[in-house]
């Protein structure tokens, strides 16, 4: 079938029209750059240097070790489980459009609603999370380079510098943008292989494997939490942050190609990489360690792992100048992931805003006409990134609350989909992607763990409490939990009264319907299902 264009649509595009959606975006992605820059997202090189501090403070290598073993493991399913779901529904919308289909139609708009906020908050928190890390590790090079600690304002200049680049560089063509994380993703594992080699074979001594795999500090005198399985809990944060952002693959299908089979393994070989590989990287950096009593005190002013790096280096040739250098790998990795992140959630307000869900829509949902991409969409998310990290300029624990609250918005609307799935599965129709009866399994246990993680990530991080310390993550999912549902029911002007979950693009939808039925033989348009021409499954 032909789209309007004398060219012949592939299957994710004949999905995307099924559903009442036409083709704006250009498809130049594969399943190589659609998983690219979801691995690009998840990081470990960003996730893991700019966080290992959290591990490693709460609990020691064993934190750091078994909790990425956990995570991973759990996480997983969360990606199978949405993985089944985009290869049924591949929109850019991701998680609250999966939300708005699957629901009765009763409930859809408000399901998509609170789906599409809370996933709009997690993906500016991301960006937020990853380009003021990006900010700090160049600080922590410039302090072991010189000894000069930057101050607030001058991180705040380079946080705002990193920002406004990753903006330019989305401005660009789609082609470049798949070319950029198809770079990232050689980048990353290059650059991961090179460093799980570079720091042992560097460092003169080497931990015991019972330090790296058993070793459990217990000791909760500097934070003054409770007990210590409050302490290993508060440790996993890092893991679930560097897994985080893989709905990208998602949010990148109407720019994919066959997104409906692309898309879905996309998710499936990123988080499988970035488990495996991480859990390498991990390693790396434990045995590397030279003296633990010099961590949290050295010249790194308290980065960890940039401690470890200088160390290595220093202690091998008397200076940690190779150390710096080989800082700059994580570095750059950073700022391809910064840069993939700003693509993805500019992609997300574009779509949610194509369905009237964001004051000023029309603005947000415009494609620039020469680059196909939405500039404005992503001047806006970067906006909104740069406020949501100020306060991770003054707080002693906003990094951290900043990072939980990229993890629990993104894995609240994550959720959401995949419960509305398994209480309404006859809604559901599978795509290519499916595992039958074992998908319903995985999803339950999904959600079961997006409930566990939201609990333990909006807990104190010190005590006792106190205006400088205070975990604001429950604070900042609270307000918009309550803003979105106000927002939406709120009498005579609430959303209730006009927002419906999607606005189909495709005019007279319901002709356009039938027609592409008689066509091609399509199923329900909520399926996206494609029959053959005998009329068997494809």
């Amino acid at each position: 079938m032909e789209n309007g264009t004398g060219k012949v649509m592939d299957s994710g595009e004949a999905r995307l029209r099924a559903l009442g959606y036409k083709q704006e975006l250009r498809r130049d992605f594969n399943l190589f750059t659609n998983s690219a820059i979801s691995f690009s997202i998840i990081s470990i090189l960003t996730g893991i240097t700019s966080s290992f501090g959290i591990a490693y403070n709460n609990g020691g290598p064993v934190s750091a070790i078994w909790g990425w073993f956990w995570v991973a493991i759990m996480t997983m399913s969360v990606g199978i489980a949405m993985a089944e779901i985009v290869s049924s529904l591949p929109s850019s919308g991701g998680p609250y459009f999966w939300s708005a289909e699957l629901a009765t139609r009763r409930w859809s708009p408000l399901a998509a609603w609170m789906t599409g906020w809370f996933n709009l908050l997690g993906q500016a928190a991301v960006t937020a999370g990853i380009d003021f890390a990006l900010a700090s590790h160049i600080s922590g090079m410039w302090v072991l380079s010189n000894g000069y600690v930057l101050s607030q304002k001058e991180l705040l200049a380079v946080y705002a510098i990193i920002l406004f680049l990753h903006a330019l560089i989305n401005f660009l063509p789609t082609r470049f943008l798949a070319l950029w994380n198809g770079a990232s993703t050689v980048w990353h594992i290059v650059g991961t292989f090179v460093l799980i080699i570079l720091l042992p074979a560097v460092a003169p001594t080497h931990q015991s494997s019972a330090f790296v795999f058993t070793e459990f500090d217990s000791d909760t005198t500097a934070s003054g939490v409770p007990s210590s399985g409050y302490l290993f809990l508060l440790g996993i944060l890092m893991s679930q942050f560097t897994l985080t952002g893989f709905d990208a693959c998602g949010h990148m299908s109407e720019e994919t190609k066959n997104a409906d089979v692309s898309a879905p393994w996309g998710i499936v070989v990123a988080l499988g990489t970035s488990a495996v590989v991480g859990w390498g990287y991990l390693m790396a950096l434990l045995y590397s360690i030279q003296d633990t009593s010099d961590l949290a005190t050295g010249s790194a002013n308290g980065y960890i792992s940039g401690q470890i790096y200088y160390d290595a280096f220093n202690a091998r040739f008397g200076t940690g100048t190779g150390g710096i250098v080989a800082m700059g790998i994580p570095m750059i990795a950073m700022f391809f992931c910064g840069g993939s992140s700003v693509t993805s959630n500019s992609r997300m307000l574009w779509s949610f805003s194509r369905d009237g869900a964001v004051p000023g829509y029309k603005l947000w949902s415009s494609v620039n006409p020469w680059t196909k991409t939405p500039v404005n969409a992503v001047m806006f998310m970067v906006t909104l990134a740069f406020i949501l990290g100020l306060p991770m300029l003054s707080s002693t624990t906003a990094f951290s609350a900043v990072i939980s609250i990229s993890t629990i918005g993104l894995y609240i609307s994550y959720a959401i989909p995949i419960c509305i799935r398994l209480l309404n599965n006859k809604n559901f129709q599978p795509g290519p992607f499916c595992l039958g009866k074992a998908g319903i399994v995985i999803g339950w246990i999904a959600v079961g763990w997006v409930t566990f993680i939201t609990a333990v990530f909006v807990m104190p991080l010190v005590f006792p409490v106190t205006r400088d310390n205070l975990n604001y993550a429950g604070v900042a999912v609270g307000i918009v939990l309550v803003g979105a549902l106000l927002s939406f029911f709120f009498p005579v002007i609430g959303a209730y009264k006009w927002y419906r979950g999607e606005r189909h693009t495709i005019d007279d939808f319901s002709a356009h319907r039938q027609a592409t039925r008689e066509a091609e033989g399509m199923q329900n348009p909520k399926s996206g299902k494609l029959a053959s021409s005998n009329g068997s499954i494809q």
